[in-house]
């Protein structure tokens, strides 16, 4: 994983009639990539464009039948077919067929069964139409208000009299309250959408200008709503209302009849009288039961038919996956209908070279012919794709650098330092034993059962942490390892040694006798084996111990990683045998890093070393003294040194550190121009060499003024070129000088975070569980252990609500940071270009048919 493995490119020339069985056995093979030797020519001038939308055809039945599975709720079938089978597949007239055919049965299949559904939908919604209508008829009339005789005359009885045929007369059949034989009032009983109702209503007392009552109810289960086009798509279920509109006359009638059409309503007979309604209730209750009946026998069969297919549609999507990318090779090759043959161009991995010519030697048997395809190895200025041969584990970590860009072709890959650099860095702010187990075990249970969730269909965040559980792992379990070093478990330090402190009893005397002791701790000389002492989370001075102890930690590792980018900066100058970005740019960035934040460094790891309480002397603090290096060169501002002669070798390191910078700057656009210059005088010698004497004076005039243009284009060109590397090494320069700085603060958060993550946990731990959890323990029976669970519920979902979500998401995403631009841009180009193999194998596993 360095490196990227070393391309080829090959040239293949074969008679026509052998092109599609040499792609064949490469696809079979997996070894190429091949170039597009007709871009210029659009794709349907190009010879298999017609065969190609033959596919695509048969590539939409293909979806087709797969989404008609998944509504159904069949799983989709494997691809993943024996390969001593393929010789057996059906040829693609046979599987076009046979699409065909299971297209026009589905279809009919499923038209049946939604008219079934749609008919069965509609008996539900009648009777709740029924129903609901009853309700709102049978209401009792209002009651007279206390005090009204019988022989008063009011409007309330006039009103109630009118309202009467509305809620509990059977009107159109008898005689009403009015004596007349026959009502005139009108119902029209409907189901709509509930989103739609009151649009509906607003819209019937607008028409009717307010001569129409209006009465919805809401229907409890949700009913079935019809696609608009019933052939494709499949119906869903949504809330509907009833409603009841009450009107009179033939005009308002059309009206409404008509507004109802228009907002997709259904209507349903609604029977004026009583008797009429419960006989059409009980009729339509028999019918609801019978095409219930209907619909399970429709569903069983259609489902039964899809189950019947599955088989044959793996078969059949295999088929068309391989001839559509059999097409699109094709079609990259040049035909030459002159001399009969075909010429292609493929990407071959060097080291594949031999197996590439062992299946050209198979697919030439296999057509029966006595030679073998022409095969050249050709010499090219293009760039080559990148192939970095990568496993289940890898996978994920060159997923990360691939997301910021593809490695160029041979420069290093930021990947294989990925694997132990980002969760290194994840680890410095998640370190805590506790919450890296539960990463662990996370990782450990997507890893066991890997195959199985492989082949299911996952939800995207399900899916994204799946794909990274390898990586996942090793976050988990350098987190393990930095708690370890951190001497915490859910922010509770653990003691695994004999601490280093020890308490002390010292008497205290007064007029020659004890009259008391003290306790304190002290050091016994002794350094605790591994990680900080448990003693230290206990210590007055905590916070301050681990701000100065985290902080250098963080620009420690900083510096390390960003001295690693550069470094590895030089190896790719050497594999491309760029001698002078070695020495005018490697050199002068890896001598100014060093000279400013390797020196400290140094001086972090200086201080660490010395006990200042045995020498009596005080620490200096390193931010003055770096800020005292700039600010006043040769002095030193502190009370005691680290050593003797900082202050000279200080001055020393910022002449070099100073000096560098101009070696970056200057040099590179420098010897450019000179090489232009040098190019420039060898052209002039060249010509004055071989330039031809013209003996017209018309041509030679004609000759020197195109040779002048000529000369006047070129020397713009350079001058444009020239321009172009002076702004590019300037904004290089610029941009190393003061990203050195940016770059080493950033590093900061991983202190920060890792303060933040120790606090936060430290504070559920205390306000949680030992401040309420620990002294509830002590409650009466049962309300002690009541009281206990809840806490430690709570406490559980703090943990894995903010810790081992939202500072486990934080922690990645400033890794990931650090590893993108602190440290890849200090040799990372990525801008390359993927090598994806034509690969019938990949292909199916893939899932891609592009």
């Amino acid at each position: 994983m360095l490196r990227s493995e070393e391309m080829t490119l090959c040239q293949l020339i074969e008679r026509n009639e052998m092109a599609r069985i040499v792609v064949t056995e490469l696809g079979e093979a997996g070894l190429v990539q091949f170039r597009d030797m007709n871009g210029d020519t659009p794709v349907y001038k190009r010879p298999f464009s017609e065969e190609l939308k033959r596919c695509d055809d048969m590539s939409r039945k293909v979806t087709w039948l797969f989404n008609q599975l998944e509504n159904v709720g069949l799983p989709a079938p494997e691809y993943d077919l024996p390969e001593d089978g393929v010789e057996m597949l059906p040829g693609l007239d046979a599987v076009e067929d046979a699409l065909k055919a299971a297209k026009t049965e589905l279809e009919a299949s499923r038209t049946q069964e939604l008219l079934v559904r749609k008919a069965h939908n509609a008996l539900k919604e009648h009777i709740h139409v029924l129903n609901v209508g009853g309700q709102l008829f049978e209401e009792a009339a209002p009651a007279k208000p206390r005090g009204q005789t019988r022989d008063t005359k009011s409007s309330y009885d006039q009103v109630s009299t009118l309202a009467a045929p509305l809620l509990a007369s059977d009107f159109g059949t008898g005689k009403g309250p009015s004596g007349h034989e026959e009502s005139l009032l009108r119902v029209q009983a409907g189901v709509l959408p509930r989103a739609l109702t009151p649009a509906l209503v607003r819209a019937v007392h607008r028409i009717t200008r307010g001569n129409c009552v209006v009465r919805d109810m809401p229907i409890e289960e949700p009913l079935l709503g019809m696609p608009a086009d019933g052939r494709y798509g499949e119906p869903t279920m949504m809330p509907k209302n009833v409603f009841l509109l009450l009107y009179t006359g033939s005009s308002i009638h059309a009206k409404v009849t008509k507004l109802c059409t228009h907002f997709g309503a259904t209507l349903y007979l609604y029977p004026e009288s009583r008797d009429q309604r419960n006989a059409l209730v009980a009729q339509t209750g028999v019918q609801l039961v019978e095409m219930r009946e209907l619909l399970l026998h429709t569903s069983t069969l259609r489902k039964k038919t899809l189950a019947e297919m599955c088989a044959s549609l793996a078969i059949w999507a295999r088929v068309v996956k391989r001839e559509r990318a059999t097409l699109t090779s094709l079609n990259m090759l040049q035909f030459d209908l002159q001399r009969k043959v075909f010429v292609g161009e493929v990407w071959c991995p060097t080291a594949e070279v031999p197996k590439l010519r062992l299946a050209l030697k198979g697919a030439a048997v296999k057509a029966g012919g006595d030679m073998n395809p022409i095969l050249n190895e050709l010499e090219t200025k293009d760039t080559p794709p990148t192939f970095l041969r990568t496993n289940r584990f890898t996978s994920g970590f060159q997923g990360l650098v691939d997301t910021y860009g593809i490695p160029r072709y041979r420069e290093v890959n930021p990947g294989a330092f990925a694997i132990i650099l980002f969760p290194f860095l994840f680890a410095i702010m998640f370190g805590d034993v506790g919450h890296g187990s539960l990463l662990v075990l996370v990782a450990l249970y997507f890893i066991a059962n890997e195959k199985k969730l492989g082949k299911a269909k996952l939800e995207d965040i399900i899916q994204m942490v799946f794909g990274g559980r390898y990586v996942i792992l090793l976050n988990g379990l350098f987190a393990v390892y930095v708690g370890f070093l951190y001497n915490e478990a859910f922010s509770v330090p653990f003691g695994l040694f004999k601490s280093s402190w020890q308490e002390a009893k010292h008497e205290v005397w007064f007029n020659g006798s004890v009259v008391g002791h003290t306790v304190s701790v002290e050091w016994d000389k002794s350094v605790y084996p591994f990680g900080v002492d448990p003693m230290w989370h206990m210590a007055a001075d905590k916070m301050t111990f681990f701000n100065s102890y985290k902080m250098k930690l963080s620009i420690v590792f900083g510096v390390a990683q960003m001295t690693l980018g550069i470094t590895l900066q030089m190896f790719n100058h050497i594999q491309f045998k760029d001698r002078r970005s070695i020495w005018f740019g490697y050199v002068p960035e890896i001598t100014f890093f060093l000279g400013i934040f390797g020196y400290l460094v140094y001086m972090i790891l200086k201080k660490w070393s010395i006990d200042w309480v045995a020498e009596k002397k005080q620490p200096p603090s390193l931010l003055n003294v770096l800020i005292s290096m700039f600010m006043s060169p040769g002095k030193y501002t502190e009370a005691d040194m680290l050593y003797e002669g900082q202050d000279h070798f200080q001055l020393f390191l910022l002449v070099i550190a100073v000096t560098a910078v101009p070696f970056l700057l200057i040099p590179k656009p420098l010897l450019f121009y000179l090489d232009m210059k040098k190019e420039a005088a060898e052209k002039a010698e060249k010509a004055a060499t071989l330039g031809e004497v013209v003996v017209a004076t018309g041509a030679a005039t004609a000759k020197e003024g195109s040779e002048d243009g000529d000369e006047a284009g070129h020397a713009e060109e350079e001058e444009g070129e020239l321009g172009e590397v002076i702004v590019h090494q300037v904004i290089h320069t610029i941009e190393f000088v003061l990203g050195s700085i940016s770059n080493t603060a950033s590093y900061l958060r991983l202190w920060a975070l890792s303060l933040a993550h120790s606090q936060l946990s430290e504070l559920f731990w205390e306000k949680v569980m030992k401040e309420n959890a620990f002294p509830a323990a002590k409650l009466p029976m049962p309300f002690n252990g009541l009281v206990l669970m809840l806490l430690f519920s709570a406490w559980t979902f703090l943990n894995l609500g903010v810790l081992m979500v939202m500072e486990n998401l934080s922690s990645f995403l400033h890794a990931l940071r650090l590893q993108w631009v602190e440290f890849q841009n200090k040799f990372y180009n990525g801008d390359g270009y993927r090598f994806v193999p034509f690969s019938y194998a990949a292909l199916i596993h893939d899932g891609n048919d592009d």
